[in-house]
């Protein structure tokens, strides 16, 4: 099956009419990061799980993935890379984080990646539009060189959608769940390696 391209404006314009007719952004979240777990717990052996967020709706499709797979009794951790003043729909996600998720601070990665099977990057998402900072490039790189399995959230982080941005020291990813739509970064080789395998993934029901 053939994926639309959407830039990253008109998939917001997309997101705007679905939750006008009634399909809320808390439902397409719902449905991203739920939907990306089944694949996952599909795909791979129950393991311990990283999950890096950032502060706005991609890390809120993440910390409902992180929900779903400790439901499924995967271990999960949850590291914040920008703080925990959250945009309201990942407030609402981290609210609902169950008791068994363990809360990691950024100076306990090393250890952490000792043990983590999987790393899930939800930083930016297809937002991005200025360079990481210097203390995510530095997680960024000790990921990297990490054995544990990584995936990204619609675009690895340091990428911007629209393909005009690539920064410095961008998450490495082995598989890329993408929402609903490809966008044009995605459609360019320097990406797509950054991408690993890319896995589109329908937001409506």
């Amino acid at each position: 099956m053939k994926h639309p391209v959407m830039t990253v404006a008109q998939m917001k314009h997309w997101e705007a009419e679905q939750d006008r007719q009634g399909f809320s952004y808390a439902r397409m979240m719902e449905n991203a990061g739920s939907r990306a777990a089944m694949d996952m717990v599909r795909r791979f052996a129950q393991q311990e799980v990283l999950m890096l967020c950032g502060k706005g709706n991609n890390a809120g499709d993440g910390l409902v993935l992180a929900r779903i797979l400790a439901g499924k009794g995967w271990p999960v951790n949850v590291m914040w890379l920008q703080g925990q003043q959250l945009s309201v729909l990942a407030e609402a996600n981290r609210l609902q984080l169950p008791s068994e998720i363990q809360i990691v601070s950024v100076d306990k990665l090393t250890n952490c990646l000792s043990s983590v099977g999987m790393v899930v990057d939800a930083v930016y998402g297809t937002g991005f539009h200025s360079s990481l900072s210097p203390l995510i490039q530095q997680c960024f790189a000790a990921v990297g060189k990490s054995k544990s399995y990584k995936i990204a959230l619609d675009m690895p982080s340091g990428v911007g959608g629209d393909g005009g941005i690539i920064a410095d020291g961008c998450f490495q990813a082995q598989l890329t769940y993408v929402f609903q739509a490809l966008k044009p970064a995605h459609c360019l080789p320097e990406v797509q390696a950054l991408c690993g395998e890319i896995k589109c993934i329908d937001l409506l029901d």
